[in-house]
């Protein structure tokens, strides 16, 4: 009897068992099959184009801000180099301001700028022609001064009958060029159009002009000249003085400069004569003080004023001032 309860105990212990595993079973898929719906199966479909349209929008608009914030800094970096540059200049200014001071205020009669002499009597060159510091400084019988003609076309003018200035500035241009022609097919290419006019300045003593106008020619042809170039009269003035380059680059030209001084000026940015002569003596000085003491004894005190001349073409006036020096000084 006994037996039997317990069987049927133990079936009925199985049995309940095996309900509740499928009711487990049941719910969780149940469960999962809800958890879907809410995440992926309820409302609208998501439109993947038009995130991908605002990202790439977005990601074109970041890009264009990170390009214009690199040009924004980079203006900024260039301001404060300019900034920096500018402060520079005004200290050196500044220091140039308190040098003249202390100058002005300590200048003697050694301080004093050396005159130019105006008697170039003592340079072997006549008074007259109006009173040019030129004048008296050729022949007139020496048309080379004048742009386009050279020695041997010099020489076939002298053989023509031209003897001076005044013969060549009352010729008419069509007759020299018959002469040139005559003279030989090298004359061919020369042009005589300008050598009246210009041996009429020369004859008049109008040295200025003749600079001017050699300028505007080039070769003695009108309006091929760039006014930059020294004309031929200055060319061959500053031979006649003494000086041994017409170069506006040779700063040796100045009296008291050296190669070595030279090579310190143009390192430091001091190239020609006008750069020379734009330049504040406490820059020459300050460039001259760091190379070293073998620069102590240059004086730059007339070196501005020598190369201003010199860019000028006022040869005979750089003469007799050079000869009022010694070294520079």
């Amino acid at each position: 009897m006994t037996y039997i309860l317990l069987h049927v105990n133990d079936n009925s212990f199985f049995g309940f068992h095996c309900d509740w595993w499928i009711l487990w079973t049941a719910l969780a898929f149940i469960l999962g099959a809800l958890m879907h719906w809410l995440f992926w199966g309820r409302g609208e479909k998501v439109d993947v184009t038009s995130i991908e349209a605002d990202r790439d929008r977005y990601h074109k608009a970041a890009t264009k801000w990170e390009t214009d914030y690199q040009s924004v800094k980079y203006q900024l970096e260039e301001a404060q180099k300019g900034e920096a540059d500018y402060r520079a200049r005004l200290q050196a200014c500044e220091s140039d301001k308190q040098a003249l001071k202390f100058a002005a205020e300590s200048a003697g009669p050694a301080a004093i700028p050396i005159p130019i002499p105006t008697d170039t009597g003592k340079l072997g060159i006549a008074s007259g022609g109006g009173g040019s510091i030129y004048a008296g400084l050729f022949k007139n019988d020496n048309f080379q001064i004048i742009e386009g003609i050279g020695p041997k076309v010099n020489a076939v003018l002298i053989d023509a009958g031209y003897k001076n200035w005044s013969d060549l500035a009352a010729a008419d241009s069509g007759d020299i060029k018959n002469h040139l022609d005559a003279a030989g097919k090298r004359f061919g290419l020369c042009d005589p159009t300008s050598w009246p006019h210009q041996a009429k300045l020369a004859d008049a003593g109008d040295w200025e002009a003749l600079i001017t106008y050699q300028k505007f020619t080039d070769g003695g042809v009108e309006t091929k000249g760039d006014f930059e170039t020294p004309s031929k009269f200055e060319k061959l003035a500053a031979k006649k003085l003494g000086f041994s380059s017409s170069n506006p680059n040779d700063l040796k030209v100045v009296e008291g400069i050296g190669p070595k001084i030279e090579g310190l000026l143009k390192a430091d940015g001091i190239s020609n004569w006008s750069e020379l002569a734009a330049a504040e003596v406490s820059r020459i000085q300050g460039i001259l003080d760091a190379a070293g003491p073998r620069y102590q004894l240059a004086v730059p005190r007339t070196w501005a004023q020598q190369a201003g001349l010199a860019a000028e073409g006022k040869w005979a006036e750089l003469k007799a001032l050079q000869d009022e020096l010694q070294a520079g000084k």
